[in-house]
């Protein structure tokens, strides 16, 4: 049998038809999916969360910028902060109804007596935090800083990062001199040599090493330390305002998911908001750093702070917290079981 090849030449006439049809295939596509995912209408209290803006806070960040709260159906207001230590001041001040605060800081105000409870882990990078020495120091691996000078941010998690790198080398934390700095005067105190070493976080560090590059050297303690950032307000505030913390983990829990499928597009709010190098943000912007959970390895890890708080004698000698009882998990549990996974 013959085959008349003209026959199936794609007419224009055909063409349009073909991609009317797609067009059509395409809105109901579109139409089916904002049916089965509808924007919830914004109810109840509005909501403050004093935030750092750090690269640890991205979940939130994004969920600005991608109007994932009002999707959800809460209205959230950002009282931006440089410090998760100041972010926590500010609910502990009736200022804010939530902070984004890293675990060291929260585990101060815990053993202080502070009101305050934890609703959700937000991240916790490996490679947030690490030790930056100038080469001309003589500082060429860890051990050799017994004796030198260390900028950090004291009240910050850096003396206990410092600490724990400290101990991982053999060096007492006495034979380091410990220079209280604060966070913007750090880079500049290091490359005017007025310090030794630095305990630097990002995205200062990436900076430094842009800026000093053969000059430094970069230890990192991926296997010392986890940098964690926690979502935590005031116990009376969370346990009366439970639909409002729901719509907020539901938008912070969209936001992980969005960061990971769409790095990029996650990468650009993250930059737009901290102002910095879109080139320095890709090399220290790690998906896999962020997850919205409540687990075992934050309560080790705030076990283990509390210990060195106490041995250091910056806080005075007493039983250990149990920081389940500081963990109000039951709205995770709620919007997503799977989530919490610490033994309780």
């Amino acid at each position: 049998m013959k085959v008349n090849v003209a026959s199936f030449k794609m007419t224009a006439p055909r063409i349009a038809l073909l991609a009317a049809g797609i067009a059509s295939v395409i809105i109901l596509l579109v139409f089916l999916i904002f049916r089965s995912s509808p924007i919830v209408p914004i109810t109840g209290a509005k909501v403050i969360i004093a935030l750092p803006n750090q690269i640890s806070s991205a979940p939130v960040i994004v969920a600005f910028a991608q109007g994932l709260f009002q999707q959800a159906g809460v209205d959230v207001i950002n009282q931006p902060f440089q410090l998760g230590k100041d972010a926590l001041n500010s609910v502990l001040d009736g200022k804010a109804d939530l902070a984004v605060v890293a675990d060291t800081p929260l585990m101060f105000a815990l053993l202080n007596g502070a009101d305050i409870a934890m609703v959700a882990g937000i991240s916790r990078g490996r490679r947030t935090l690490a030790i930056v020495t100038r080469n001309d120091r003589g500082i060429t691996r860890l051990k050799d800083l017994s004796g030198k000078s260390v900028g950090l941010a004291f009240g910050t998690n850096m003396p206990y990062f410092l600490d724990a790198m400290l101990q991982t080398y053999g060096i007492a934390n006495d034979d380091v001199k410990q220079v209280d700095l604060k966070i913007a005067d750090i880079s500049l105190a290091l490359m005017d040599g007025k310090i030794d070493a630095a305990v630097m976080f990002q995205p200062f560090l990436a900076e430094l090493e842009a800026d000093m590059s053969n000059k430094v050297n970069v230890f990192y303690g991926e296997d010392v330390y986890a940098y964690r950032f926690i979502l935590a307000g005031k116990p009376a505030y969370i346990d009366s305002h439970p639909q409002e913390i729901r719509r907020i983990l539901k938008a912070l829990i969209a936001a992980n998911q969005s960061i990971h499928a769409y790095p990029g597009k996650a990468l650009v709010a993250v930059s737009n908001v901290m102002k910095i190098d879109d080139t320095i943000l890709e090399k220290i912007f790690d998906p896999d750093d962020y997850i919205i959970s409540l687990d075992q390895a934050m309560l080790i890890a705030l076990d283990d702070q509390s210990r060195w708080a106490m041995r250091m004698g910056m806080v005075k000698q007493r039983p250990m917290p149990n920081y389940i009882n500081a963990m109000k998990y039951q709205d995770l549990n709620a919007v997503s079981p799977t989530a919490v996974t610490f033994v309780h």
